[in-house]
């Protein structure tokens, strides 16, 4: 009896066991060795009939050696529509394979409403790209955000920072948050954001920012804290006496910018002070000293 013979045989009985709704049997089928494409028939079968005694098997084939198994087993869950496979579904916004991904987005969307909370609190996760994909989820539930705070975390998702420097205050805390986030592009745009919304709160995590492992986030706290202008000026004074030398560099060229004329005191001082750690670094941090001193005297 040959193989193909075989194969043909199984895949008969499949259409058979869909042919008499007999869930169990195809359950049997999933869970069997058979040839994967016998199995991802039995999940077609599965998904058409809508029964939800198979969601359970099929969230189980969503970790297949087989990615015909896995992408097929995404696809009747979102036939069935069973809550129970949400959470699992939403895990496979991380996975690595963008077509898997597209098709958990693609279920959840056919599920609906018991997907909509778990999305939301996904939005919060410390992966970047995860956020973005819970987003795309919720785009495809024409979800929308029901207060600021939800408009702001769905924004960071999806990196919308004019959006958020629209949002103004309510936008601070998460956008603050996001100055932490493990992706130098995100903390660049909440830098941004920040300082154009110009709230006082953000001062202190943007001089923290100053001495991010990027200088592309360090340009756009400086222009932040620059905007922000007055309530950054005595914080940045204090900066001025910081350990790292990012910070110090930092708030030496925004105190010129901002050109408030207490700052002439400290800058005097810090360049004239042998112990000072600004006049013992490097010679380019005491030229931008004195530029920061010379720009204040002619705004005074």
């Amino acid at each position: 009896m040959g193989i193909v013979y075989l194969f043909k045989q199984d895949v008969g009985n499949v259409e058979k066991l869909r042919g008499r709704k007999d869930v169990l049997g195809l359950i049997k089928v999933l869970q069997s060795k058979s040839d994967s494409e016998v199995r991802i028939k039995a999940e077609k079968a599965l998904g058409e009939l809508g029964a939800e005694i198979a969601v359970e098997p099929l969230i189980l084939a969503l970790k297949d050696d087989n990615w015909r198994v896995r992408y097929e087993a995404a696809r009747a869950l979102g036939k069935i529509k069973g809550a129970m496979a949400v959470e699992p579904l939403i895990q496979i916004l991380k996975d690595e394979d963008g077509d898997f991904r597209m098709r958990a987005v693609a279920a959840l969307g056919n599920i609906g409403e018991p997907a909509v909370e778990p999305l939301i609190l996904a939005l919060n996760d410390e992966d970047g790209d995860f956020r973005m994909r819970a987003a795309a989820a919720l785009d495809e539930l024409d979800w929308k955000p029901g207060d600021d705070t939800e408009r702001s975390h769905y924004s960071i998702a999806k990196k919308e920072w004019d959006e958020l420097a629209r949002l103004g205050e309510q936008a601070v805390e998460p956008l603050i948050l996001a100055l932490n986030d493990e992706s130098w592009e995100v903390r660049r745009g909440a830098a941004a954001a920040l300082g154009e919304i110009g709230d006082a709160r953000a001062v202190e995590p943007l001089i923290l920012a100053l001495n991010d492992e990027y200088r592309n986030v360090n340009i756009k706290a400086e222009k932040a804290l620059g905007k922000i202008g007055e309530p950054a000026i005595e914080p940045l004074i204090l900066a001025l006496n910081d350990e790292s030398w990012g910070v110090r560099g930092g708030a030496v060229r925004i105190l010129g910018e901002i050109g408030d004329a207490r700052a002439v005191e400290p800058l005097t001082h810090a360049l004239k002070d042998e112990g000072s750690d600004l006049s013992t670094s490097q010679v380019t941090t005491q030229q931008e000293v004195k530029d920061a001193l010379e720009k204040i005297e002619k705004r005074g």
